[in-house]
């Protein structure tokens, strides 16, 4: 066998030597770092979401407010929908990531 019929196969199995694999949680364990920055970005996308649910009474006191004249309080809905939309769509980016899949540029 010439050294261009078995350029695809691995060097070990083309030696004849097989370096055997231990069992280690660790690597068994190990987030790539696309996967872990979607999970955070994902667990903060999910707690914005939940303090909007929480407090969505006092959101809506401050909307009431303002249409009532009182002008100080109309930059918290656009702040907040800022901060849901730059959240939300790191964590969409950073979920195709770890999927392997990214757009074309």
């Amino acid at each position: 066998m010439t050294a261009t019929m078995v350029s695809h196969v691995d060097a070990n199995v083309a030696t004849g030597t097989t370096a055997k694999r231990r069992f280690s949680l660790r690597r068994m364990l190990a987030i790539r770092k696309a996967t872990r920055s979607a999970m955070i970005y994902g667990l903060m996308s999910a707690a914005l979401y939940y303090g909007l649910y929480h407090f969505n009474g006092d959101i809506r006191h401050m909307g009431e407010m303002t249409n009532q004249g009182d002008r100080t309080y109309f930059l918290v809905p656009i702040g907040l929908a800022f901060l849901f939309s730059i959240v939300h769509g790191l964590f969409t980016d950073r979920f195709w990531e770890a999927l392997g899949l990214k757009a074309k540029r």
